[in-house]
């Protein structure tokens, strides 16, 4: 199973709320198509999600008028999930939604649960997840935000590959791509941190990412590529040679 996140700054512009780019979302799920093995897809929030998450400290320990909150970033979501669908089915994937919100739990901002057998089931009727960061029930602070990147590091085990499909070549390191980034990298200077800072945002720091993709490698081949660059993706599905980075611990 190849493991795959895209992110929200891939998909939307994160300066303009409720953005979005389907003719990169549609060459994107073209080369999806083409994997040489069943998918799992995560997907970011974006300009769909952090806005309202900011607004109403849902990723802090007293998130703000929860009710209005909840309702609200978990709409935003679902009109992202569903634009995204949409498109997929159009091009020949059999994508199903699952919100992250509804197989997660959380104590304090940790997840404390979740439910990875649904994701296989429905692997296993030929059809492909696609779940994304969403607001979640948290047993301390009400609710809190589940993102995308801690699906993936719960999924991860499953993977066998596992790609994140960003807005830019890879990682930097010292102003440069890297071919390969580990664990004596860290930490991140100033300037990679400068290189990256689409990447960062209420989900957490390029940083955290990294530490995450560094214990995911444990259990998969992780990798990370520009998905607005064609092509990329594809190769990685395909098992073929392309600028890209891979984490290893």
């Amino acid at each position: 199973m190849i493991l795959i996140k895209l992110g929200g700054s891939v998909l939307t512009d994160k300066s303009i709320p409720f953005s979005f780019d389907k003719e990169v979302t549609r060459r994107l799920s073209v080369e999806l198509t083409e994997a040489d093995d069943s998918v799992i897809i995560v997907h970011g929030g974006g300009s769909f999600g952090h806005p309202g998450a900011e607004r109403y400290g849902l990723n802090t320990v007293k998130p703000r008028d929860i009710p209005k909150a909840t309702a609200q970033v978990q709409r935003d979501m679902r009109k992202l999930n569903r634009i995204i669908i949409d498109i997929m089915i159009e091009e020949g994937i059999h994508a199903v939604s699952i919100p992250g919100g509804t197989v997660t739990k959380y104590r304090d901002g940790n997840m404390i649960s979740f439910n990875e057998d649904i994701f296989m089931d429905y692997l296993s009727l030929g059809t492909t997840p696609i779940t994304f960061g969403d607001v979640a029930l948290d047993e301390k602070r009400g609710v809190t935000i589940c993102s995308g990147d801690d699906i993936m590091a719960r999924l991860a085990p499953l993977a066998d590959r596992t790609i994140f499909v960003t807005n830019v070549d890879g990682i930097f390191k010292n102003g440069k791509t890297v071919d390969v980034f580990t664990e004596g990298m860290l930490p991140l200077t100033t300037e990679d941190m400068h290189r990256d800072k689409e990447c960062i945002d209420v989900t957490g720091s390029m940083e955290r990412k990294l530490k995450l993709m560094l214990n995911m490698s444990e259990h998969c081949e992780t990798y990370v590529v520009n998905g607005l660059k064609p092509g990329r993706l594809n190769s990685l599905l395909t098992n073929k040679k392309t600028s890209c980075t891979r984490v290893e611990r």
